[in-house]
């Protein structure tokens, strides 16, 4: 049980709506082959682990956003507001969840959408600085024992740091605008 709750903000790539896949992983794929190729038409993707390059400058970028993420979770899960949990108008995102061993597939309001996209941005957030300090450390001794490996783990970053970034700029839609209406 323990495992579970640690990985549950992850749950959110688990909420069933029409278009949230392609927030999640539609455009972030299109733009980490985009950002890939681009790169290595610049220089060997190996570049990105010396001192002042990509790697090192992501890091930089993110390691300041889990406070923030935490902070916006704070205070949409404190929201005074009666609406913020009125359920989010159709298409309404979906997720199952197990009642007393039963599957439930339930609606999402607009405060457990929020806090549930908030919780992955800031677990996601975490691990991407991890990955970052891991790729620093450990990048050179990866590439040497597969050039392919070290190119995947590059990629994989690469997209986790876009699907950070869309989803919190869709999670800005909803606080900036969506709550609004």
């Amino acid at each position: 049980m323990l495992i579970g709750q640690l990985i549950r903000p992850f749950g959110y790539l688990a909420i069933r709506h029409p278009f949230k896949w392609v927030v999640d992983w539609l455009y972030p794929a299109i733009l980490t082959g985009a950002t890939i190729w681009l790169m290595t038409l610049a220089s060997p993707l190996i570049k990105l682990i010396e001192p002042g390059g990509l790697i090192a400058l992501t890091l930089s970028f993110v390691q300041s956003l889990p406070g923030f993420y935490i902070a916006a979770l704070a205070a949409i899960a404190t929201f005074g507001r009666a609406d913020i949990d009125d359920i989010l108008p159709e298409p309404t995102p979906k997720m199952v969840v197990i009642l007393r061993g039963k599957q439930n597939t339930i609606d999402l309001t607009r405060r457990r959408f929020l806090a549930m996209l908030f919780a992955f941005l800031t677990a996601e957030s975490i691990l991407i600085v991890l990955s970052c300090i891991a790729l620093s450390s450990f990048g050179t001794a990866i590439n040497e024992y597969s050039g392919l490996a070290f190119n995947t783990c590059v990629a994989i970053l690469v997209l986790l740091v876009y699907q950070m970034v869309l989803a919190t700029f869709w999670g800005l839609y909803y606080l900036g605008y969506k709550l609004q209406e």
